[in-house]
């Protein structure tokens, strides 16, 4: 074939839509975005579009930073898509109470990989930690203790129980009891 007439067939194929894209492009694109806004930019443009979102090969973040919007995410979207969340990052204590009396991160969540919870008290942590033993993939755990009202060794015994590459938990009114630990497989 005659190089320039390549060169013309490869221009009219550009890509105009990003309904034209591969569905591996698409899920590299998803990979930098929140699941929620995922799932709120692209649920009900088009069949092709809904198909990926419940697509088993779909991974999903969470960042639940927001007291207004988290039970519009709840509502709408966390109870119908645990299965293709991987990361979960929640960022205070109101957002956290709210999320437990609505959600129990159980084997449900059966491909979260990374969880991170920012000023959760000891004793919620307990139970947190009780069902994080039915998440087969979680490998990843960060904790950031608002008190220390609790022998932080009962802790540490129920998280080393866990098959962790990383944990990281942190009491900011304590700063010497910070650690760090890059568990070897």
């Amino acid at each position: 074939m005659n190089s320039l007439l390549f060169l013309g067939l490869l221009e009219k194929k550009k890509i105009s839509s990003i309904e034209n894209l591969s569905n591996e492009i698409l899920f590299e694109i998803f990979d930098y975005l929140d699941g929620y806004d995922i799932y709120k930019a692209f649920s009900n443009l088009n069949i092709r579009l809904e198909n990926l979102l419940i697509s088993s090969s779909l991974s999903m973040k969470i960042d639940i930073s927001s007291n207004t919007i988290f039970y519009f995410h709840y509502k709408q979207f966390l109870k119908s898509n645990k299965h293709h969340i991987i990361s979960f990052d929640i960022d205070s204590q109101s957002t956290l109470d709210k999320f437990m009396n609505l959600l129990i991160i159980d084997s449900l969540f059966s491909r979260l990989e990374s969880l991170t919870l920012n000023s959760i008290s000891t004793y919620k942590l307990l139970i947190i930690l009780f069902y994080l033993k039915s998440l087969p993939y979680l490998s990843s755990l960060s904790i950031c203790l608002n008190n220390c009202s609790h022998d932080l060794g009962d802790i540490y015994q129920i998280i080393f129980h866990l098959s962790l590459k990383y944990f990281r938990v942190a009491v900011p009114r304590h700063p010497h009891l910070c650690i760090t630990i890059l568990i070897a497989a």
